[in-house]
């Protein structure tokens, strides 16, 4: 930039250099449209391999030839894909949530719709940093193996609030973080208030003999910002008695902007309460950074105060059942040695009621005298991983703010524990002093109604997609044009989708979005003249007459993974856009996706085996041939678009040719978007012709243009030839970027010529 020129001196200025870099455009993204059993409907998603396809789509699936095509593609050398998955009244599973008062609070959905949903378990604990306000979240999915369910998949998240206001708003965390769920707030209106109560009682003579350096406290109303207060001045406090250094807190509180607070004496237990009620009220106290009087006063977390946020009981319930609070462990719990209890596996209803009947039964002995809440959980934990019962084995035990919470395991989430025994009373886990008792895990779908558990949708992988549903709405963005929230694909696949008239439309879409389709043909044309047929429907006089369209003869037949490896007949359009991508990444875009070079992974066999003679038919009709070779094996043998009949003498006749004209539009649109809105003249025509030319000289020397010189290969122009005024006053600056393509050897032809021998 210019230099503002001050003082005598030398000054440093930068100059830009005016050379601009065009970076080549992608030209193997393909797009898959179509059926999954699994994944978001009508969004879009990119993966870089089959394992993303698994995870997020389900894998492979009898009723879904898009899995089985993406699957090839990766297997022939592709490389990036979107997905969109169309699907015809899928739903996915969905649970509905209660609070402590049983009130539904939130509704927890599988993230795609799909059957897969219905083997979600979610648990819910209350073992956090924060117990009293918060809670995690646990997420597993199950998956066959073996004719068992096991994990196959899980997550976390922890530290979570039902304040929509806090940093840790479960449904905003779970949706930024989760792969499985989506939570929805139910948006009850519970006029809870926050308070903070401290952990110490205070007499008359203690808040007398507070210094300064016992003054100040920091706190935090309703989410205000943290703030410290001063509560008195001078060397010592003078305040006769509590219930006057109470009224003091209350002012000094009150006093700062949009504060409002009561604050009260309870025997000596100070309580502070905001005014203010709802999921949002709060009141934090933190220690001053100085003259701390919080930690005298027992207020704060830090402190051994309790705070109990408006949000607190908004909070869905926890799994399992949990007992009282112990106070003391050493005081209150004294389990002597030799004592035992019984777990009981019970039902639960609807409301909570546990069933009377027992399940199972489980006896705990201490063999010695426990001392600690850890050394009464390792008991416990170890008698039921002990046990042949699943419910026991994969049971956890915790202690959460001094309460035992114990959780069945896996085997049905809908059964619950039941104590009895001595050391029961003793632990709080006695049926007077159980806290709440609820289901062992939430199941979306599947869910009954049991205690803080209610129904909510089942998930269903929904119908194989009619026409209608694969075209979609423009306006709605579903279907094909979900893929308007793609920015760039190159490629657009439908896999075993037939009817032309969806074709027709996938084809229209492609040519505004500088991208090819390649077309399946219906299975039941597999012989020679029912192929003639549908070339001559489908293109010559058809809907698909397009330079952006591809279609291949015949299908192809490789081994099913889902029926024990025998051979199945599969549509070749993923097979050929993997092959596409290879080809691009080996040699280029300019060379024809086709040859000896072009072979098939995994293709064992053809639904028809073409001869010289027969491929020679569809050749000229712009279908082209996957062929069967001794040595070379299955290989494409065609690379003409379905306007590339020798009647159409189309300029878009060749595949390579068609695509390295939409690579160098792509590209040269993305590359000169500098141009806009710059000064229109010979400076910007000049770094348009550089920028446009060192991208066209690249491509020359990589091989990609015919001609012995860049002259004979390319030109770009850009000047007062191509820009009159009249289009300078109209805004338009006029580019033309010619090159000479590359045609594929379609013919080769050996004259073999006999040669009389010469005498001596």
């Amino acid at each position: 930039m210019p230099v503002s020129v001050t003082y005598p001196g030398v000054y440093i200025q930068e100059i830009p250099s005016g050379s601009r870099a065009i970076a080549a455009a992608p030209t193997s993204v393909t797009a898959f449209v179509g059926y999954t059993s699994r994944g978001p409907v009508n969004a879009p998603r990119r993966i870089f391999n089959f394992g993303d396809f698994e995870r997020q789509f389900g894998g492979l699936h009898a009723d879904s030839d898009l899995s089985y095509s993406v699957d090839q593609y990766f297997q022939n050398g592709g490389g990036v894909a979107w997905i969109v998955r169309v699907a015809n009244n899928a739903h996915p599973a969905s649970v509905l949530i209660e609070n402590g008062a049983g009130d539904v609070t939130l509704t927890a959905t599988a993230a795609s719709e799909g059957v897969w949903g219905n083997s979600l378990m979610l648990t819910v604990d209350y073992d956090t940093s924060d117990p009293l306000n918060t809670f995690n979240l646990t997420v597993v999915e199950l998956g066959e193996q073996n004719g068992r369910l096991v994990p196959v998949n899980s997550e976390t998240h922890r530290n979570l609030s039902m304040n929509d206001a806090a940093p840790t708003y479960a449904p905003d965390v779970v949706k930024a973080a989760s792969t499985l769920i989506t939570l929805e707030d139910a948006g009850l209106n519970i006029p809870d208030q926050g308070m903070s109560v401290s952990s110490v009682t205070l007499s008359d003579g203690d808040v007398a003999a507070l210094t300064d350096q016992q003054s100040r406290i920091a706190i935090s109303v309703d989410g205000s910002p943290m703030t410290e207060i001063r509560l008195f001045d001078g060397a010592t406090s003078n305040f006769a008695d509590v219930g006057a250094y109470v009224t003091a807190l209350e002012g000094a509180i009150n006093a700062l902007d949009g504060v409002a607070v009561t604050v009260t004496d309870n025997a000596g237990v100070i309580a502070i309460e905001s005014d203010t009620a709802g999921r949002n009220s709060s009141v934090v106290v933190r220690n001053a950074a100085s003259a701390n009087a919080a930690a005298v006063l027992g207020l704060g977390v830090a402190n051994g105060g309790t705070e109990i946020s408006g949000a607190a009981n908004y909070r869905p319930m926890p799994n399992g059942t949990v007992g009282d609070r112990i106070e003391d462990f050493a005081a209150d719990v004294a389990i002597a040695a030799g004592a035992s209890m019984d777990i009981r596996l019970r039902d639960i209803e609807a409301d909570g009621t546990v069933v009377a009947t027992d399940l199972d039964t489980l006896t705990v002995t201490f063999a010695d005298a426990p001392a600690s809440f850890g050394a009464v959980r390792a008991v416990i934990q170890s008698a039921l991983t002990g046990s042949a019962n699943s419910a026991f084995s994969g049971a956890t035990v915790a202690v959460v703010d001094n309460a035992f919470v114990v959780t069945p395991g896996r085997s049905d989430p809908g059964l619950v524990f039941s104590f009895s025994g001595g050391p029961a009373g003793q632990l709080n886990l006695a049926d007077a002093d159980i806290v709440s008792v609820n289901v062992a895990r939430y199941r979306p779908g599947v869910g009954t109604d049991r205690a803080a558990q209610q129904p909510g949708t089942l998930g269903a992988d929904g119908d194989v997609p009619t026409p209608a549903d694969l075209q979609g709405s423009l306006a709605a963005k579903t279907g094909i044009f979900a893929l308007e929230k793609v920015e760039i694909f190159n490629i657009l696949v439908m896999p075993g989708v037939t009817d032309l008239a969806v074709q027709s439309r996938a084809v229209s879409y492609a040519e505004a979005r500088r991208a090819m389709v390649i077309v399946d043909i219906d299975p039941n044309r597999d012989t020679l003249v029912e192929a003639e047929e549908w070339i001559t429907q489908a293109s010559l006089s058809g809907p698909l007459k397009s330079e952006n369209a591809v279609a291949y003869f015949p299908r192809v037949r490789l081994p099913d993974p889902l029926r024990q490896g025998r051979l199945r007949s599969f549509p070749n359009s993923g097979m050929m856009a993997g092959l596409w991508a290879r080809t691009d990444n080996d040699r280029g875009v300019w060379k024809a996706p086709a040859g000896i070079e072009a072979v098939l992974a995994g293709v064992q066999g053809l639904d028809y085996v073409m001869t010289d003679a027969e491929n020679g038919v569809i050749n000229p009709l712009g279908l082209n041939a996957i062929r069967s070779f001794p040595v070379f094996g299955t290989v494409a043998w065609g690379a003409r678009t379905l306007r590339g009949s020798d009647q159409t003498a189309s300029d878009g006749k060749y595949v390579n040719v068609r695509r390295m004209n939409l690579f160098l539009q792509q590209s040269l649109y993305q590359g000169t978007q500098f141009a806009v809105f710059e000064p229109n003249d010979e400076p910007l025509w000049a770094e348009i012709r550089l920028a446009i030319g060192s991208f066209m000289n690249t491509l020359f020397r990589q091989g990609a243009f015919q001609g012995a010189s860049p002259r004979e290969a390319y030109f770009v122009k850009c000047d007062a030839s191509t820009t009159t005024q009249a289009d300078i006053d109209l805004g338009i600056v006029n580019i033309l970027v010619g090159f000479a393509p590359l045609k594929p050897a379609e013919f080769v032809i050996i004259s073999i010529q006999q040669i009389a021998g010469q005498g001596a």
